[in-house]
């Protein structure tokens, strides 16, 4: 399946094919441009233990450096008496992320996910770490867009990010759009950073094929009364690292990441919203952030 997401043609292989047409729909692209990125998924009856250099072993998880140049991560399941199961997944990659090989067990079996849930989530994670070997990046947010100029509210989960772009859409209608739930792309064109959504969008499927000016981010806190204020430096870095996505396994992959949060803190204002539940919180920040602006 041939898709562009966040402006990049990339070519998707799919284990569950009914579920990946559905949900890609919006992002399927018939044009002739070579992929940037191809990502294979097979369920296989057994996953095989690669040969390779050791890079980095945490827990369960293990990622070697194979002969061919390729990088390989997998995990074994753990068996009740603390020993290591059959390998449950291994997803292959080249350094550049530009080919992305997914090996899942088709004997797993897990208390909340499918595997497809499985497969949705190691795609969304491959896909976003060629975006940021390229430059760009995935933040954890629920972003809209109003009157085309994207906001992305941003928190731990839990805290009502999704609740808060919801009152949003209350309030203004069709002025706003829900870009993406969970996990809208950025990426910079020219000077301009943008963000769109993607296809990978969390529990839900709310995303929509779209790229707009990003005009805000705002840090979400749970809070009796309503309050915004423009971050410093200092604040704003410390939110920005801990929501967007960066691989613990890859150390240059990691510095090209805070390079593109450095970016971003020097192009987009970013916000702090102590909220309740409310009209008036939607109305706090709009006013902080468009204020200037005439809407």
């Amino acid at each position: 399946m041939d898709l562009c997401v966040a402006g990049l043609p990339i070519r998707v292989e799919s284990a569950d094919k009914a579920f990946f047409a559905k949900r890609f729909a919006d992002y399927v692209r018939d044009d002739a441009r070579e992929p940037v990125m191809v990502m294979r998924t097979r369920r296989v009856g057994e996953v095989r233990v690669p040969e390779g250099e050791l890079v980095e072993r945490i827990k369960n998880i293990t990622v070697v450096r194979l002969a061919d140049g390729r990088f390989c991560r997998y995990a074994h399941g753990v068996t009740p008496s603390g020993e290591n199961g059959p390998v449950l997944f291994a997803i292959y990659f080249t350094p550049d992320y530009a080919r992305v090989d997914i090996e899942l067990f088709s004997g797993r079996h897990h208390p909340t996910f499918t595997l497809t849930d499985f497969e949705y989530m190691y795609t969304g994670i491959s896909f976003q770490n060629r975006l940021s070997y390229l430059g760009g990046g995935v933040l954890h947010s629920s972003c809209l867009a109003y009157k085309g100029k994207g906001v992305a509210f941003s928190a731990h989960s839990g805290t009502g990010k999704s609740t808060h772009t919801g009152l949003w859409k209350e309030y203004f209608g069709d002025a706003v759009e829900i870009v993406n739930d969970d996990k809208p792309a950025i990426y910079f064109d020219g000077e301009q950073a943008r963000i769109c959504g993607t296809p990978w969008s969390g529990k839900t499927a709310l995303n929509r094929n779209l790229a707009v000016p990003l005009r805000a981010i705002v840090f979400i806190e749970r809070g009796t009364e309503n309050a915004v204020r423009r971050l410093d430096t200092v604040d704003s870095m410390l939110n920005l690292t801990t929501q967007i996505a960066r691989p613990y396994y890859d150390e240059s992959l990691g510095v090209r990441v805070l390079d593109f949060t450095e970016r971003l803190l020097a192009s987009v204002p970013i916000y702090g919203l102590a909220c309740n539940i409310s009209r008036e919180a939607v109305e706090t920040a709009y006013n902080a952030i468009f204020s200037q602006e005439g809407h």
